[in-house]
């Protein structure tokens, strides 16, 4: 029996999944025949191709050529032209450039500088964009998918997965549909784990529904979260066949070997089986001794397609977490509170197969928390065989992280560890019940910094009862330690819905729970607070420091993958291209003035400084006033993305900048009388980075 696993769109692009891999492993040890298909790491090769780039533009022209035939628009037509027009003018730059982009990515000499990487990373990430501005709304992006309909309400997948319109993986799947038939399986299994892969993964069963004769199943890490509320699955029966929460080997085999037997699937623990009106689920048995598991099978991914300059596999040390006290979370969920752990000969023997096999000598523990005690384990094995394995992974910032057991990390391959700090006001912390003090985070950062280990920490604001104060103090912790941080994630609090926060939401200072009724795939809740930041402050109050600068220099936007970090410079920021005003200039009739390449003067239909302004100001309100048409003189460099407002006698003055003539022999063209203007003019795009002085004395 052939069964086909899964992974859709979209995750991050530097590493395969472990999921399908780990499924894998289980059932080919069992003699079963599993083929995967990573569905996400091909979609970024085939949405950026330079063919699927060119017939985005296509759309994206169209649209505006309808928009721009208008007198008037409204705010939200003026906000789909601003974007459209401003990924218009990227058009011919990232078609060019997006092949080279996607090699660079996989090249190792381009993680040598941040500045190298950023310029390729850019690209991709603007491509991205391109690519959601032919499907607007769509927001595609590293790591994440989203659309006008919303993932938290069953109507609207549905909705969204027959909108060809903004569904832009529909296209992608008729592109790889001859070849998944062409496999033939007599089972499908498709992983999703994050609310992005919601859409995606169901707009999938429902076109393989169409096209093979097979059951579908589907698991993976978010199916888990809807325990309690299985019955919001049910209008997905036409085209899913089960769910799969929680842990799949044990439940997918024995589906496997009853569909083999021809036998009853009523009885298999762990399944959820749906038809048009009930749901039948039998809660899983025991989960599986990791003691008895293989290593993951990645065998049939296509490991040269990650962007990533080497093979990073992920590993699991241990499954559940070893604290699992912190209040906000839920992920203990995943494994339903049973924290069981490798031995740490296990995890070097799964490391030395999957080196052998797969010549990967990077690895990405994606553990809740990789215990200490095993992380300092591996790292002794590593350094006493003298092994090349590099790693990363999360960790807690435990009291127990001292200068020697860091250092000893370090000498054992370790490159990274991800902390989740969230506040660095003790108070805080104790309500969390994070188990930590803020008082070690800085000497464990010192420590790793001076040992060579790059920190990723976390944060969140707008915990019940925290006050701007500590807000503040978060950021200030920030701020003073910042040359001991690589990188960090600051978001706002979210109320899930399987959180102990959520289950006693009196003891932390929420006064009100609200759930929508319409939003039934929901698993995280509005809420109200009794005292200090509520939830709308707290956004607020993450989007204002976002822009501090001790704050946004650690939040690298350029950056697509966390796991790139490990091959970047340590201590390095990218550089911003460097632009000095003239000095000293020669005479005029010896400067040459001409337009940077590749910058373009371009004139759109609406001025984009009157759209942003309305925007700014509509407060999420629909603006009254139409935006009237105004055609605007621009000058765009797509290699900086810098835009310019060259006013109405811009391209006059703009055409003669070819480096042909001077600017004595332009003055004298356009009137003597207009020197001090002409001469303002072009200074102004010198020192902006579009026009270069080229002396011809």
């Amino acid at each position: 029996m052939n069964t086909l696993l899964i992974f859709p769109p979209a995750s991050d692009p530097a590493h395969p999944p472990l999921g399908i891999a780990s499924l894998a492993g289980y059932l080919r040890e069992k003699g079963q025949e599993v083929t995967l298909l990573d569905l996400s790491i091909l979609s970024y090769h085939h949405l950026l191709s330079e063919k699927n780039l060119v017939l985005c533009m296509a759309k994206i022209r169209n649209r505006l050529l309808d928009l721009e035939s208008r007198n008037t628009l409204s705010l939200n037509e003026a906000k789909e032209y601003r974007l459209l027009a401003e990924n218009s003018l990227s058009a011919e730059y990232l078609s060019t450039n997006i092949g080279k982009a996607l090699y660079d990515l996989r090249d190792p000499s381009t993680y040598s500088s941040r500045s190298r990487y950023a310029q390729s990373s850019s690209i991709l990430r603007r491509a991205m964009e391109f690519v959601s501005a032919a499907h607007y709304p769509v927001r595609w992006y590293p790591r994440g998918f989203s659309m006008s309909y919303l993932p938290t309400k069953s109507g609207d997948v549905l909705s969204a997965m027959r909108d060809q319109g903004e569904n832009l993986f529909i296209s992608f799947y008729k592109s790889c549909l001859h070849e998944i038939v062409r496999m033939d399986p007599d089972l499908v299994g498709l992983s999703i784990n994050y609310y992005c892969q919601l859409i995606p993964g169901l707009t999938l069963a429902s076109i393989l529904r169409k096209h093979l004769h097979c059951p579908v199943v589907v698991g993976g890490g978010l199916i888990c979260f809807f325990e309690d509320q299985w019955e919001s699955l049910l209008p997905f029966h036409p085209f899913v066949d089960a769910f799969i929460p929680y842990e799949g080997e044990v439940p997918l085999f024995q589906l496997i070997s009853n569909l083999e037997a021809g036998g009853d699937l009523t009885n298999i623990a762990g399944l959820l089986r749906l038809n048009e009106f009930t749901v039948h689920y039998h809660r899983p048995g025991f989960p599986p001794d990791l003691k008895e598991l293989p290593p993951p099978d990645f065998t049939g991914l296509p490991l040269g397609k990650y962007l990533a300059p080497q093979i990073v596999l992920p590993l699991l040390s241990s499954r559940g977490c070893y604290w699992g006290r912190c209040a906000f979370c839920s992920h203990d969920q995943l494994y339903q509170g049973k924290f069981r752990k490798k031995s740490v000969q296990q995890i070097i023997g799964e490391m030395n197969t999957l080196s052998k096999q797969f010549g990967a000598e990077s690895f990405y523990f994606t553990d809740e928390a990789i215990p200490p005690s095993t992380a300092y384990a591996v790292a002794q094995y590593i350094r006493s065989h003298q092994a090349l394995y590099r790693w990363f992974g999360e960790a807690r910032l435990e009291s127990t992280l001292n200068r020697a057991l860091i250092s000893t990390l370090a000498e054992g391959g370790c490159l990274m560890l991800i902390f989740g700090l969230e506040s660095a006001a003790q108070r805080i912390l104790d309500l969390m019940e994070k188990g930590i003090s803020a008082e070690f985070a800085p000497r464990i950062l010192t420590h790793c910094h001076e040992a060579g280990i790059r920190t990723f920490v976390m944060f969140f604001t707008g915990f019940p009862t925290e006050t701007r104060e500590e807000a503040e103090r978060t950021i200030d912790f920030i701020g003073r330690h910042a040359d001991a941080i690589t990188h960090i994630s600051f978001t706002n609090f979210i109320l899930e819905k399987r959180s102990p926060v959520y289950a006693n939401p009196q003891n932390y200072g929420i006064v009100g729970v609200h759930s929508n009724p319409h939003e039934d795939l929901k698993i995280y809740s509005d809420y109200g607070v009794s005292e200090g930041l509520d939830r709308k402050e707290a956004i607020t109050f993450l989007d204002e420091v976002k822009h501090r600068v001790k704050i946004s220099s650690l939040i690298e936007t350029y950056l697509i993958s966390r796991l790139h970090l490990i091959f970047l410079p340590c201590d390095e920021s990218p550089s911003a291209r460097a632009l000095s005003s003239p000095v000293d200039l020669p005479h005029p009739a010896h400067i040459f003035p001409k337009v940077t390449e590749p910058a373009v003067p371009q004139t759109l239909a609406f001025n984009l400084d009157q759209i942003r302004h309305n925007l700014t100001n509509s407060f999420g309100n629909e603006f009254k006033d139409q935006i009237k048409k105004c055609p605007t003189n621009y000058l765009f460099d797509p290699e900086t993305e810098k835009l310019v407002e060259v006013g109405d006698h811009g391209l006059l003055l703009l055409k003669p900048c070819n480096g042909l003539y001077s600017l004595d022999d332009i003055i004298h063209a356009l009137g003597e009388q207009n020197r001090e203007t002409i001469f303002g003019f072009y200074t102004q795009l010198f020192e902006a980075g579009f026009l270069n002085w080229e002396n011809g004395y």
